[in-house]
């Protein structure tokens, strides 16, 4: 091998690729590589090979040895000089290579390259003094203490530079090859004095290199330390706790490492309950105490300890006096001389209240049954300090006492004390006094006294109007601070009172119990309903109730439909008080409500009810609003029905008076009217001139529709005249009161004109009519002038379309014998020839008052005594 030849130093870290020049290129451009190969100077044969000798260069043959490159080697001829690279250089790949170029022209030529492969640490391993391997942390150690580390490095290919930094901060460099066996080592040491605080946590690093391509290969320790705690302390200490509250008391130590363990401590009593917590640092512990002070902690020392239990020192304590505020502890005492199961009323009681309590008390306040007794003299209620006095003691006074104390805590109540104070019997009130019973029935009447002692004797006795008796034994029976008899009335003197008298060993009932036993009835109707709450389906009714008929008495409602009748609802109740549900809207309700017992039911009450309409859709579109303007109501709905109905009936009337009339008129107008007075039983009808009537007939009378009827009967042969005495003239006048009159005309003084006027109207007054069998005004005023056995009469009305049992004013069943409504009947030509029967007056009416001296005149209403008016 030809020394002189030129030498290229490459290093390359294992593992990297490399790149090995080689020179390719020539002077003369007609020359041409045909041939590159590549030598290791420990191997006598080529390890790659370019061959371009039988085409172009660039399209050269490649070659690599299987033993040496491998895949892991190409030639690359465009760089500058041309490089062999190799990866994943091995450590095996040292050596000396030789690179041999052979040109078509010149001369071959030969380089060689020296390839140094270097091998970074491979291996770290820190031990301490006794050789047990470290790896992330050294120690715990105390305060004060030192240590030694080694650091050894293996396969690190050339030797590496060992160092030790603390906190990044380089403290040794110091290394030295350790052999072991065929291997070698590299080994330094770090030697630690005085630790202190500061140095836990600190970091130890060692490092090694042996190149500046790869980063060092580094290990690092922390340094771990023990520590006792620093300080402990109790926070919010030394203030006042209150007795039955729950405390969160917090002790805190820092500087303890490990946390330091917290414990607590009551006179020398461990507490349990506690829950600690550890900062994230680990510097400060926190202890929560859950502390439920008692009275009897008061003035007892609470401490908080904190110790480091891996270490072997005392731990740190904190602690304060407790002062424990509790709320006033009461108890009530009855005075010394008195006796509690001796007090009766009329007697003097005083206690006294005896209060423990820190903060001391600074009221004190008496309590009977609950409520505060404030100071009362002339109610015998006297308080001074922390003692009661009642005077003159009554059953009103008996009941539990109680003394409550008041501090800053809050107030505090003794137990009570029941004070008994004994009384002879006096009657409970709101007991049933009355009592309904029949004829034979058995009734239990109960009498319920109040007295203290409860062991009383009763004594029973009946009143009436006849006699007093005492109820014998046998039928009174006793339980309790009751008296129960059995009572059945036989007849009607056993009706009366029943008086109920007790005593007991204080004294005799000085008022004894009264019960009234009367003849059971039907109860009375209810009074003062109303309908309240209406809405859309539903309405409450409420009523008071009435006198029960001496028997325990309910109520019963019905919910009809007004216009169809329809039961809606029934319901009953033991108060007149209804709620009525699930209605339709905007219908009209009848609500009958009575109350009923054993013996029957009352009268209904009825009353009308509306349910509430549903709301109407608004439009929003001006010709619907203003259509919307006006709308019907419900009530708005009934008047003009109202109105239309009166209006058809008055319609109806005028139209069949004038009818009637008329008639009239044609027959009196064919016929020879005679004057004169017709018989007073036909029908108490008179045509033509009035008894004493200078001034001619009346223009009434040519209008009377009883003329007619009259004069048919006149000349009717199978009607045979009465004679006309004055006791049937007195009866027929009396009988004449009960007229039904019907006026159209605009003015009734039109026709005290007519009456009084010298000149007779002869074309008759058409707008005044009386009803068939009546009697013409003027006929009747002058009869009541010319008979001097007629006096003045009161007037009366006549109501209009009543039934023979049932009329406007309610039922007839209440009328007298023979008293009862007669419905009018028009007359029929055929029954014009019957023979007219003398009736009575339909009822008895309420007379319109006037003064009895005052006399029919033309201002006199018409009257009829036979018939009703059907319109």
């Amino acid at each position: 091998m030809d020394n002189t030849m030129p030498i290229i130093d490459v290093h390359v870290v294992a593992g990297d690729p490399v790149y090995l020049p080689c020179d390719i290129s020539t002077s003369d451009p007609g020359d041409q590589v045909l041939l590159v190969l590549w030598y290791r100077e420990d191997l006598g044969t080529p390890i790659y090979s370019v061959d371009g000798r039988d085409r172009d260069f660039s399209l050269a043959e490649r070659w690599s040895d299987e033993n040496v490159f491998a895949n892991r080697a190409y030639f690359m001829p465009e760089k500058q000089p041309a490089e062999l690279g190799v990866d994943h250089i091995r450590e095996s790949d040292q050596a000396i290579y030789r690179c041999r170029v052979d040109f078509k022209i010149a001369q071959t030529r030969n380089s060689r390259v020296n390839l140094t492969v270097i091998v970074p640490p491979q291996k770290m391993v820190i031990t301490n003094e006794s050789g047990t391997s470290l790896t992330s942390v050294v120690g715990p150690f105390p305060e004060g203490s030192s240590f030694t580390l080694r650091c050894d490095v293996y396969g690190a290919k050339p030797p590496p530079i060992v160092t030790w930094s603390r906190n990044e901060v380089v403290v040794s460099n110091q290394s030295f090859v350790m052999p072991s066996g065929g291997s070698a080592y590299v080994r330094s040491e770090l030697r630690i004095t005085g630790l202190g605080r500061r140095d836990v946590h600190s970091e130890l690093t060692c490092r090694a290199s042996n190149n500046n391509k790869t980063p060092p290969l580094a290990a690092t320790l922390h340094v771990d330390m023990n520590f006792g705690p620093l300080d402990v302390k109790i926070l919010g200490a030394n203030q006042p706790l209150s007795a039955g509250r729950r405390y969160d008391l917090l002790c805190q130590s820092s500087g303890s490492r490990p946390p330091a363990s917290i414990t607590w401590w009551k006179n020398g009593q461990r507490l349990e309950r506690t829950k600690d917590t550890t900062s994230n640092d680990g510097n400060t512990t926190t202890s929560t105490l859950s502390f439920i002070p008692k009275k009897e902690d008061d003035g007892k020392y609470l401490s908080c300890r904190a110790e480091n239990k891996v270490m072997n020192a005392e731990g740190l304590e904190d602690g304060w006096q407790l002062e424990i505020h509790y709320t006033p502890e009461a108890q009530i005492i009855l005075g010394a001389s008195l006796n509690p199961d001796t007090i009766r009323e009329g007697s003097d009681v005083y206690f006294d209240c005896i209060v423990n309590a820190h903060p001391p008390v600074y009221k004190v306040e008496w309590r009977h049954n609950g409520r505060q007794l404030n100071i009362n003299v002339a109610g015998g209620i006297i308080v001074s300090n922390q003692s009661l006095v009642l005077q003159g003691v009554s059953r009103s006074t008996a009941g539990n006492y109680t003394c409550v104390g008041y501090n800053t805590e809050g107030d505090g109540e003794s137990k009570p004390f029941y004070l008994n104070v004994m009384y002879a019997p006096t009657c409970t009130p709101k007991q049933i006094n009355i009592y309904g019973v029949a004829k034979q029935e058995k009734a239990q009447i109960t009498c319920q006294v109040d007295a203290n002692p409860p062991d009383i004797q009763f004594k029973w006795t009946f009143n009436n109007s006849a006699d007093s008796v005492d109820v014998a034994q046998s039928h009174i029976a006793r339980s309790g601070t009751s008296s129960i008899v059995s009572y059945t009335p036989m007849t009607e003197l056993d009706y009366g009172t029943l008086l109920c008298y007790a005593s007991n060993k204080i004294g005799s009932q000085k008022v004894p119990c009264v019960f009234h036993i009367i003849a059971a009835g039907r109860p009375d109707q209810v009074h003062n309903c109303t309908v309240t709450n209406i809405s859309m389906t539903s309405f409450s009714v409420k009523c008071s109730e009435g006198f029960n008929g001496g028997l325990p008495q309910s109520f019963y409602l019905e919910v009809r439909e007004s216009e169809s009748q329809e039961l809606k609802s029934n319901l009953s109740s033991p108060v007149p008080r209804f709620s009525v549900t699930r209605l339709e809207t905007g219908v009209q309700y009848q609500i009958s409500l009575f109350s009923y017992n054993s013996k029957g039911r009352s009268e209904p009450v009825i009353l009308q009810a509306f349910t509430l309409r549903l709301p109407e859709k608004q439009l929003t579109a001006e010709k619907d609003t203003q259509l919307a303007s006006f709308r019907f109501t419900p009530m708005m709905s009934v008047l003009i029905g109202v109105v239309s109905a009166l209006l058809i009936v008055a319609l109806v009337v005028i139209v069949v008076l004038r009818v009637q009339c008329s008639q009239d008129d044609r027959i009196k107008h064919n016929k020879n009217v005679a004057p004169g007075v017709v018989s007073l039983e036909h029908r108490g009808s008179v045509c033509g001139p009035a008894l004493g009537d200078k001034g001619g007939g009346s223009p009434i009378s040519k209008h009377e529709s009883s003329c007619g009827e009259y004069e048919s009967d006149e000349k009717n042969p199978d009607i045979i005249p009465q004679p006309v005495d004055e006791d049937f003239n007195n009866d027929y006048m009396r009988k004449r009161q009960h007229i039904s009159t019907i006026e159209t005309s605009p003015s009734r003084n039109l026709l005290h004109q007519a009456s009084n006027s010298a000149t007779p109207v002869t074309g008759g007054y058409i707008g005044y009519c009386t009803l068939r069998n009546g009697m013409p005004l003027h006929e009747l005023t002058t009869q009541s002038h010319s008979t001097s056995i007629v006096g003045p009469y009161p007037q009366y009305t006549l109501p209009r379309q009543a039934q023979p049992s049932q009329w406007q004013y309610g039922s007839v069943g209440h009328l007298p014998p023979g008293i009862y409504p007669i419905p009018y009947q028009n007359t029929h030509p055929s029954h014009q020839r019957q023979r007219p029967v003398h009736r009575e007056p339909p009822i008895p009416l309420q007379p319109i008052l006037q003064p009895p001296e005052e006399e029919s005149s033309v201002e006199t209403p018409l009257i009829i005594n036979k018939r009703e008016s059907t319109v």
